[in-house]
């Protein structure tokens, strides 16, 4: 199971669940095979903890 499918699953449960992806490929390669929509949150590796910090603090402020 991919990461996309329990968050997909959790979502609809708990619709304002908030889901970071990450991934070693681009987010440019993985909205344009489809993978994620363009409003899915993403950062790709490799990644500071201080990028992810700072991911994670967009992605809870997101107001989407």
């Amino acid at each position: 199971m991919s990461g996309q499918e329990p968050a997909e699953r959790l979502q609809k449960t708990r619709p304002e669940m908030k889901v970071l992806y990450s991934s070693g490929y681009t987010d440019d390669a993985i909205l344009r095979h489809g993978v994620l929509d363009d409003k899915s949150h993403f950062i790709s590796k490799p990644y500071t903890i201080v990028e992810l910090t700072r991911k994670v603090r967009e992605v809870l402020d997101w107001q989407g």
